[in-house]
């Protein structure tokens, strides 16, 4: 009798891995760039040809290898970096699987070169599809370098789906990027067809190998990120929220050095901004996330693009936490010299920079300052006799700024520009403040300030509703009992998967609470935490402190405007409303002179 199961050829099963681990030229350069740093390289090339369909060369000066181990990391499963079950629980290297040369050379003309630094010669290997067809000995200093040609050349149907060359060198460079931000320690240089496209030399610092990839442009808004917990470290560079993308595309999180692309973590550093970007925006992110190998699972995809944490929640909050931790303090007051503007520099609209905010009781107005005006002021007319045109409100004379007050609190006050912004003077610098934007986030953090020092309002339902989840959700949603009451919903179980909604809370009344918990229930499922609620709560105190504040085309009195600035040094988040627009914008003299025309 025929046997319908059948055990598979071993290039058959290399060409299956290598659809897992290859999936174009891009992964090729990842996984071999991976295994040379793993082998202690400080200088890394790549060079590529015609999108890497043609070449793709890697050169190491790392550890290198021994005839024997040469030919033994050309066989599956062959690894030098774990030797127990347990060791597969505490990575430490970039790769371990012992898939990647094996995998790589079933699907392209492969040719390893290799020498350790106790040896006096080097070996050559050659492959063709996986079958070795030549084995030297040479010359060569110590490190190691893999040609990979003809990728896909034994398999057309996965050549016909690579991209154009254009794409798939796009796709290079980023994963070297990658690489080079993850170790600003190590020289890595990329070229194409002969032309260096990047070349960046060992960096001291982060900040230095950042710039160097991301622009220097970025240099005045990354701020440091550093947090230090039992299980956890958090450092890195965040953007301040003025300079963003349209895309997650400068996102960029290495767990244990590792670039992974986490839902979890992403979501943790938008966490970490909310109410600080404007919608379809996203920060400038490096993020180096540190913890014990034993509490993530880097073993979950062939290309280890993925991880699981043990606690992800716990991963969430402190991530969310570090992130916003930094961009509290607002460190952009600190002035350095600015760049003129040209190829490299911004345009000052495109400086958006400058956190702001400040508790104001809503709904109120502004009150005086505590010391009488330093100065009184006056209106001037509209100079084309327009009733409806708002008018420029000065003071009668400059005073010097209180260098031991705050930096709102001490800016020269020269006026109000059409009812809705305040013109200000800080040395040669010209700031303008949107008055609305600023009192917004003003009432923001005292509504979030009362919110978190008392309890909810609640609102009991005439008639409570009984709620139904599936057996996940609804052990979730058990968990969490005591989060839900404290954010104003009161609710008991009621037998199975079942529970009665007695009570909501005050501010949602408008809201549907029973669709609102239902959605909360399924992001718990996926993330193991749920910020929806706070964040619903969030909107309803954006409304609140929108509708209740200074509004644009209002006129302000000079203590009024004194008092705005007084109460913008009390608060965090100073740079931006909650919608995320900015609040300040600052013109330096030679920006203005520039306008003018003038030398």
């Amino acid at each position: 009798m025929k046997h319908r199961i059948q055990l598979l050829p071993e290039k058959l099963c290399n060409q299956i891995a290598a659809g897992e681990v290859v999936e174009r030229p891009s992964s090729v350069v990842k996984e071999l760039v991976e295994n040379s740093l793993d082998a202690g390289a400080t200088e890394v090339r790549v060079e590529v040809e015609k999108g890497g369909r043609s070449l793709i060369r890697i050169v190491d000066n790392g550890s290198g290898m021994g005839r024997e181990d040469a030919f033994l990391s050309l066989e599956r499963h062959a690894t030098s970096k774990i030797r127990t079950d347990e060791d597969l629980f505490a990575i430490r290297t970039l790769g371990f699987r012992g898939e990647a040369l094996p995998s790589i050379a079933a699907v392209s003309r492969l040719t390893l070169r290799t020498r350790e630094e106790d040896s006096l010669e080097g070996s050559e290997i050659y492959l063709e599809g996986g079958t070795v067809r030549r084995a030297d000995a040479i010359g060569m200093p110590r490190g190691t370098t893999i040609e990979v040609r003809n990728l896909f050349f034994n398999l057309p149907a996965r050549r016909k789906f690579l991209r154009r060359e254009e794409t798939e060198l796009g796709h290079i460079g980023d994963v070297v990027t990658k690489m080079a931000l993850a170790r600003p320690d190590v020289q890595f240089k990329l070229s194409h067809n002969g032309r260096v496209l990047l070349d960046v030399y060992r960096h001291d610092s982060l900040r230095q190998r950042a710039l160097a990839l991301l622009g220097k442009t970025l240099a005045s808004d990354l701020v440091a990120v550093e947090g230090d917990g039992q299980d956890l470290k958090v450092t890195g560079l965040v953007s301040q929220p003025s300079s963003t993308r349209s895309t997650t595309s400068a996102m960029f999180a290495f767990v244990n050095g590792r670039y992974v692309r986490d839902r979890v973590i992403q979501h943790a550093i938008l966490d970490g901004y909310r109410n600080l970007l404007l919608k379809g925006r996203y920060p400038v992110v490096v993020l180096f996330i540190e913890m014990d190998p034993q509490l993530v699972d880097v073993n979950v995809h062939p290309t280890k693009h993925e991880v699981r944490f043990r606690e992800q929640s716990l991963v969430h909050d402190f991530i969310a936490a570090t992130v916003r931790d930094a961009l509290r303090p607002a460190a952009w007051l600190k002035e350095e010299p600015r760049p003129e503007i040209g190829r490299d520099a911004r345009a000052p609209w495109e400086d958006a920079s400058r956190p702001i905010s400040s508790p104001l009781p809503p709904g109120l107005p502004l009150p005086a300052p505590s010391s009488a005006p330093r100065f009184e002021a006056r209106e001037v007319a509209d100079p084309f006799g327009s009733p409806s045109a708002p008018a420029l409100s000065l003071p009668e004379k400059n005073i010097c700024r209180d260098s031991s007050a705050g930096f709102f609190s001490s800016l020269i006050l020269i006026g109000q520009f059409g009812h809705s912004y305040l013109l200000c003077q800080e040395g040669d610098d010209l700031i303008l403040i949107d008055q609305h934007a600023a009192h917004e986030r003003i009432g923001f953090e005292r509504l979030k300030s009362q919110l978190r020092q008392g309890k909810i309002e609640r609102q009991a339902l005439l008639f409570p509703d009984v709620l139904e989840f599936d057996f996940r959700q609804a052990a979730l949603v058990q968990e969490h009992l005591d989060d839900l009451q404290r954010l104003g919903f009161e609710m008991e179980p009621f037998g199975g998967n079942s529970f009665v909604l007695k009570a909501v809370p005050q501010l949602l009344h408008k809201a549907d609470p029973v669709a609102l918990l239902r959605d909360v229930a399924g992001e718990l499922a996926q993330i193991g935490q749920s910020d929806m609620l706070e964040e619903a709560l969030d909107q309803v105190l954006i409304l609140m402190a929108c509708h209740t504040m200074v509004r644009a085309n209002q006129k302000l009195s000079l203590p009024q405007m004194q008092a705005l600035l007084n109460d913008m040094d009390t608060v965090d988040f100073k740079g931006h409303c909650p919608h995320g627009r900015p609040v300040m914008q600052r013109l330096s003299r030679g920006e203005i002179e520039k306008m003018f025309k003038r030398t």
